[in-house]
C-alpha cells in the first residue's frame, strides 16, 4: 500500500503545476514539478512537501516509475538556483541530494536536508542562523555553497559562503573576487551553466539599474570571480539571456533565442568579448 501511495503522489504534484516559490530574496524551491535530474538523465528526484513532512521520490525518467522514496520531517524542496527555473541539489557523482527550506526574507533560520541518494535516506539536517539559499554543490557532495543574505528589502546584499556538509558549519568567511574584495554583490540570478567537469558554476546576475555580471564560482577551490558585462539595458531584456559553454569549455557563451550570441567570456582569463546588445 505504501508503494502505491508514493507512486501516486508524484504525478499528482507534477500535474498540479506546483512550481518554484517566489517573492523572496532567492528564486525559491521546487515542490513537485520537474525536480532535479541526475547527470545521466535517467533519474529525477522530486520533493513533495506538506505541512510537517516532505516526501521525496526518485523517478525513472523513461517511464515515470518510482524507484525509491522516503519521507522526512520538515518542509523542503528542490533548490531553484536561477529565475529561469534551473534546479540543482544533486552532487555530480549522484550520491548526495540536498534539499532546502524556502529562504523567506524574515526567516531566523534556514535548513538544508542532506540525503543519501541510494538508498534514499536522510543523512543529516544542516541548520544555519539567518536567511540563506542554495547556490551550488561540490562534485563530491561534501561542500555546499550557499548565499547568505545580510540585508533586507527587494534587492538585499549577500555573501557567498562555503558550508561543510560533514560538520554542518560554514567554512571561513565570504568568498569574494580577490581582484575587487570590497565590491558588494547584489542583483538577481537569472541563468546558470556548469563546466563539463562540474567544478565551475557560472551564474548570470541582473542588477536593478540595468547592468549585469557573471559570477564564476570554483566549487573545488572555494574561490570566485565577478565578470562585469559591458551592457546597460532593461531588466526584461537582460533576464532572457542564457548561458552555455563552447570551445571545449574555454568560452562561456551569453545568448538569446532570437538574437544569437551576445558575448563570449574567456573562462581562463575572464575577458569579455561583446558581440551585440541584449
Amino acid at each position: 500500500m505504501l508503494r502505491l501511495i508514493a507512486f501516486a503522489l508524484v504525478p499528482l504534484a507534477l500535474a498540479a503545476g506546483v512550481a518554484a516559490a517566489g517573492g523572496g530574496p532567492a528564486p525559491g524551491i521546487a515542490a513537485g514539478w520537474d525536480g532535479a535530474v541526475d547527470l545521466s538523465g535517467t533519474t529525477r528526484y522530486v520533493a513533495i512537501p506538506s505541512d510537517r513532512t516532505t516526501a521525496i521520490a526518485a523517478v525513472r525518467t523513461s517511464d515515470g516509475r518510482v524507484l525509491r522514496y522516503a519521507t522526512i520531517r520538515g518542509t523542503f524542496g528542490v533548490p531553484v538556483v536561477a529565475f529561469d527555473g534551473t534546479t540543482e541539489g544533486l552532487s555530480r557523482d549522484g550520491k548526495t541530494l540536498v534539499l532546502a527550506t524556502y529562504a523567506g526574507a524574515s526567516d531566523q533560520t534556514t535548513r538544508f536536508a542532506v540525503l543519501r541518494a541510494t538508498p534514499l535516506r536522510l543523512k543529516k539536517t544542516v541548520t544555519l542562523n539567518g536567511t540563506w539559499s542554495y547556490d551550488a554543490l561540490s562534485r563530491d557532495g561534501r561542500t555546499l555553497y550557499a548565499i547568505q543574505y545580510v540585508g533586507t528589502g527587494p534587492n538585499p546584499r549577500y555573501d557567498v559562503r562555503a558550508v561543510s556538509l560533514v560538520t554542518g558549519k560554514p567554512i571561513g568567511g565570504a568568498i569574494v573576487d580577490k581582484r575587487n574584495p570590497d565590491e558588494e554583490m547584489n542583483g538577481a540570478p537569472w541563468a546558470r551553466a556548469f563546466s563539463a567537469d562540474g567544478v565551475w558554476a557560472y551564474t548570470l546576475y541582473v542588477k536593478p539599474r540595468g547592468t549585469a555580471f557573471v559570477h564564476a564560482l570554483d566549487t573545488a577551490r572555494r574561490r570566485a570571480f565577478c565578470v562585469d558585462l559591458p551592457w546597460r539595458s532593461s531588466t526584461q531584456a537582460l533576464s532572457s539571456v542564457r548561458l552555455s559553454l563552447a570551445d571545449d569549455g574555454r568560452s562561456l557563451v551569453l545568448s538569446k533565442a532570437r538574437s544569437g550570441r551576445l558575448a563570449l567570456v574567456d573562462t581562463r582569463t575572464f575577458e569579455v568579448k561583446a558581440l551585440a546588445k541584449p
